[in-house]
């Protein structure tokens, strides 16, 4: 069982900033939840199949989560005239590792559960953050990470993890959800980012040619960087011999928090890509 910390992480806003208000749904982003327990069971039956841990990771980028959180009122001091609203993240010990966690939930009911066995957080309420906020946070507090719904999963995303999926589990388009993707130029043009691809993708003699664009779903109001490349070879080995050493090679020259999607010129959106964009990388010589 896990023990929850009695000194929580101390969290402090103005006091004329509005409190997030408490969820009344059942669950965050239900569809997202379900996979992400989906996604979790199929990793860990399979944790070396690639194209598992991909979806995983995604749904870890995504996801939001219920976090307990005390709130309370600091007074005005001499030090800092203006009163301010308290927030009072709680902190879990993983007995697994021995380290400190933010405990975090997929659904109300996982930490309703949670928290009825632990009396001295009778004051908490649910309060939800991204995965980014809450990641954030414990890094900030140098604990190591948030623990996914303690006490039934108890999965620990820590910042070890948390770096990895950022720079090798970039989001891959397949021929099945290409056509669901916009796209549009990306100005002004990212040329050390142009650079980094440029090297890596001499190294993968199975491209002819890239695209570096920006891509979000048809019903999404987010953009995100993309390379799309016309690969010769194996479909089955794209997955380890081009997104990974592409998404690692511009991890660095992406914007803070930003990813990369990494996909295969096909489909509809390979059509158009191929028509309208000026491809930023083409192979020469007799290798190719």
């Amino acid at each position: 069982m896990n023990m929850m910390e009695t000194d929580s992480v101390k969290k402090t806003e103005p006091e004329n900033t509005p409190a997030k208000v408490e969820s009344q749904s059942e669950g965050i982003m239900s569809f997202k939840t379900s996979g992400f327990n989906q996604r979790l069971q199929s990793f860990m039956d399979q944790p070396m199949d690639p194209a598992l841990e991909h979806r995983f990771a995604a749904s870890l980028l995504e996801m939001k989560f219920y976090a307990p959180v005390q709130t309370g009122r600091r007074p005005a001091s001499s030090r800092q005239p203006k009163p301010a609203f308290t927030l009072s993240v709680a902190v879990t010990t993983y007995l697994a590792d021995g380290q400190k966690y933010i405990p975090v939930f997929t659904d109300l009911a996982k930490m309703q559960k949670f928290l009825a066995g632990t009396p001295n957080l009778d004051p908490f309420r649910s309060f939800e953050f991204t995965s980014k906020e809450l990641m954030a946070e414990a890094k900030q507090f140098s604990l190591q990470g948030i623990l996914i719904n303690p006490g039934t999963q108890s999965f620990p995303l820590t910042q070890e993890y948390w770096d990895y999926i950022h720079k090798v589990a970039p989001v891959v388009v397949t021929h099945n959800q290409d056509d669901d993707f916009k796209f549009k130029l990306i100005n002004p043009t990212p040329t050390k980012l142009q650079d980094a691809l440029s090297r890596a993708l001499t190294h993968i003699h199975k491209i002819e040619t890239a695209w570096l664009i920006k891509l979000k779903p048809k019903n999404d109001s987010t953009y995100q960087f993309a390379v799309l490349v016309d690969y010769r070879g194996k479909p089955e080995t794209f997955e380890a011999k081009v997104s990974r050493k592409l998404a690692i090679a511009a991890h660095r020259y992406l914007p803070y928090g930003s990813d990369i999607i990494v996909g295969q010129l096909e489909g509809t959106l390979g059509d158009e890509v191929k028509h309208n964009v000026d491809a930023f990388y083409k192979r020469s010589g007799w290798l190719s």
